[in-house]
């Protein structure tokens, strides 16, 4: 098998479990608001979050389970 010197598998792997151990302290709310933070200031995702039209959270009815 090939030798890959660049595995973004586990780069992801790493990257989230850092971000999760920097998020463990937060509430829920504080969670939501740096993860908007994040998005803002990403320069892929954050012009198309701005562009976005924004829901309402009462209008974002949840799937009913079963």
């Amino acid at each position: 098998m090939k030798t890959k010197p660049f595995d973004c598998v586990e780069m992801k792997r790493q990257i989230q479990e850092r971000l999760l151990k920097e998020d463990a302290a937060l509430s829920a709310s504080q969670r939501r608001a740096r993860a908007d933070e994040r998005i803002e200031a990403d320069p892929i995702l954050g012009p198309v979050w701005r562009s976005a039209r924004p829901v309402p959270r009462a209008a974002v009815k949840p799937k009913p389970r079963g």
